[in-house]
């Protein structure tokens, strides 16, 4: 059901090479397919699809999305799931709405459960997508099936998926550069590891970082998971005030981690920006709230949710609907950041 009827199938030659597999290989396989009736060899020609119709799943007239979610109580997660519900308000579609937990194995579960029920599509903030081996044979299936079904928040490397997902890359360049403009020199960095968006920043902060020629000894990294994101400022305190001693500017994960950090270094006697200048990440209602207003990358995940569920419902009508979108972050700037010498 991927090639339209009558076009032709590559060469012996390219087939070979795109698969890594022998000529006999080859001829077994496109022999077996015109036994099917699903090819038919042209002596001189090549091998062409037949009628392709026959091969595409039948809809199955459910008006029923699942939503599969990391955390429905984060920030983030409630403004998509309200731009979500917002697009498919007058659809005539309704959304079921699952929580893995940042869990893999409850993830897998929840997708395993979905294939045999009845839904037209799904819509999946995923788990540890950092991780290319967490759960990417389910995700195979969902691409080799034609599912429905668009990744939110991070994208899954590997697999060709439809995404709706912020530019993190340019947003940690972004931050480093912002960083610099201000006379900044030393740098360290909050990351989350089992993320994709969280690799992303980083890696994006780096070449930041590299186009002002600065080397790479300037910053430093701290890493963290989920499991610890409600612990690691009190278990990671003593680590967390060893960089601040050796940087004056903290690039942070997000605004929960950027306000988590504020509180511990104005606790243990920086003060902010004077000493230690912050900048998070999604712009969300802690900056503003903070004491002291944090600078932040904005973006906006009910627009996101809003796209995602929106090009789902066109990718359900049209299995051939482009159903990617990159929102381009940007900075707010408050009162985090100090311009030093």
């Amino acid at each position: 059901g991927t090639l339209p009827e009558n076009s032709k199938l590559p060469s012996e030659a390219e087939l070979m090479e795109q698969h890594d597999i022998s000529r006999y290989a080859i001829r077994k396989v496109i022999n077996r397919l015109s036994e099917e009736q699903l090819v038919r060899k042209h002596q001189g020609k090549g091998v062409f699809v037949c009628q392709t119709q026959s091969l595409l799943k039948t809809p199955s007239g459910s008006k029923q999305i699942l939503l599969i979610a990391s955390r429905a109580e984060h920030f983030y997660f409630l403004k998509s799931i309200n731009g979500i519900e917002n697009a498919l308000q007058d659809s005539g579609y309704s959304l079921t709405i699952r929580l893995s937990n940042y869990n893999p194995e409850a993830e897998a579960n929840l997708l395993k459960e979905a294939f045999s029920e009845d839904y037209s599509g799904f819509l999946i903030f995923p788990s540890e997508s950092a991780y290319i081996y967490t759960n990417l044979y389910l995700y195979k299936y969902i691409e080799s099936s034609r599912i429905p079904c668009i990744l939110l928040g991070n994208r899954i490397p590997c697999v060709d998926l439809p995404y709706v997902i912020s530019d993190d890359y340019m947003g940690g360049s972004i931050a480093a550069q912002h960083f610099i403009k201000n006379g900044h020199r030393s740098f360290a960095c909050i990351m989350n590891r089992e993320e994709y968006s969280g690799c992303m920043r980083y890696a994006g902060f780096l070449d930041g970082i590299h186009r002002a020629g600065l080397p790479v000894n300037t910053h430093d990294i701290f890493w963290f998971g989920h499991k610890e994101k409600d612990s690691f400022f009190k278990d990671g305190r003593k680590e967390l005030l060893s960089l601040a001693s050796r940087a004056t500017a903290f690039f942070c994960f997000n605004d929960a981690a950027a306000v988590n950090l504020y509180h511990l270094l104005t606790e243990s006697g920086y003060r902010i920006p004077e000493d230690i200048s912050i900048i998070g990440y999604d712009d969300s209602y802690l900056c503003e709230t903070n004491p002291l207003p944090l600078t932040a990358l904005h973006q906006d995940p009910e627009v996101a949710g809003y796209v995602a569920a929106n090009n789902l419902l066109h990718l359900i009508e049209n299995k051939a609907s482009d159903s990617y979108r990159v929102f381009h972050p940007y900075l707010v700037e408050r009162k985090s950041v100090a311009k030093i010498n």
